[in-house]
């Protein structure tokens, strides 16, 4: 069993260097009402709210916090016991909280969470991360001491659009062969061009890199539509999409399961189910954490899908970052998905 391989790790788990990157943000978390009674509950009564007579709301900033999915990796990451630099944009003192190293390269974006009780809205600021470059990375340090390390997380290719020439310079750079998994966000409703840049962007990082792609269901369809017109299922999409693009593996994290395909492997690992959420946003990059840790550890793919996993629900469900200490307990608690 996945769970159980996973417990016999997590109690003899490495601390592997890992770097993260590049992007940061200031997330400030809030309620929403019509300034009349109780703050709305569920996206569907904002959006009455929205179509009604009002044209203003007030909201309440509840908690503010350091975010941005290279951050949010970096956490699970140094929670699981990993020596993590997190390189993003932290100009801000929310980021001096951090308890793993951080090297800034800017400004912040500021995000909004709306929290409802069936799905979060998230409201993104833009900032200077968008025209981010590899030459960024090097004002601020040597990519020897970026690179080399045990894995790279990376992520938010839609909204770093500096990230596909980036991917491209990477490819003819003479740097260690290490996992470096990626997740794109939310690239939902990109374009034909869009997708077909990012299918390049990834075959040119392959060529450094051992790049493992990881992306939510509805992600992981955007990015393989351009392959296809159908498939059989979401694994099929996997390996399509690894085909494609020749990198070492594609992944999903979903909220029933968690797969993978390579080029002689295809696995998938029931996920547990949430009980309440707490937090609707950050298990995916929960997942990444998870999933990069295993694989900087040297574990097979299906402890790393388990590990991914139970990070993200023991996030979803906490709304905190899980130690190994917790992420252990959790899937001793549990029965088997």
């Amino acid at each position: 069993m996945p769970y159980d391989r996973l417990l016999r790790h997590l109690a003899t788990s490495d601390s592997p260097t890992v770097t993260t990157l590049p992007d940061g943000s200031i997330d400030y978390y809030c309620t929403v009402s019509d300034g009349t009674s109780d703050p709305f509950k569920t996206r569907e009564s904002f959006a009455r709210g929205i179509f009604g007579d009002r044209t203003s709301f007030p909201f309440q900033v509840e908690t503010t916090e350091p975010g941005g999915q290279a951050v949010n990796a970096a956490k699970q990451l140094h929670a699981l016991g990993g020596n993590v630099t997190c390189y993003g944009h932290l100009d801000a003192p929310v980021f001096d909280s951090l308890p793993f190293e951080t090297v800034s390269m800017g400004d912040p974006s500021l995000v909004y969470v709306f929290t409802f009780a069936d799905r979060d809205l998230m409201l993104v600021g833009n900032s200077e991360v968008i025209n981010w470059t590899l030459e960024e990375l090097r004002r601020v340090s040597d990519l020897s001491e970026v690179f080399f390390t045990d894995a790279i997380c990376c992520s938010n290719w839609v909204s770093v659009s500096g990230l596909e020439s980036t991917f491209h310079q990477l490819s003819e750079e003479d740097l260690p062969r290490v996992p470096f998994v990626f997740d794109p966000g939310d690239i939902v409703g990109s374009d034909r061009a869009e997708m077909d840049a990012l299918h390049s962007a990834l075959a040119a990082l392959q060529e450094t890199f051992d790049v493992v792609y990881t992306a939510n269901r509805e992600e992981i369809r955007t990015t393989a539509a351009p392959i296809a017109k159908s498939f059989d299922d979401d694994v099929d999409r996997l390996a399509a999409i690894q085909e494609a693009t020749g990198i070492t593996a594609a992944v999903m994290h979903a909220r029933d399961e968690a797969a993978v395909a390579t080029s002689d492997e295809r696995t998938r690992v029931e996920n547990y189910h949430v009980d309440h959420a707490e937090r609707h946003t950050g298990g995916g990059d929960r997942f990444a954490g998870g999933l990069t840790h295993a694989l900087a550890c040297g574990w097979e793919w299906e402890t790393a899908l388990a590990c991914g996993n139970a990070c993200a629900v023991y996030y979803v469900e906490s709304g905190d970052t899980g130690t190994v200490d917790d992420i252990s307990s959790f899937v001793e608690d549990r029965s088997p998905p």
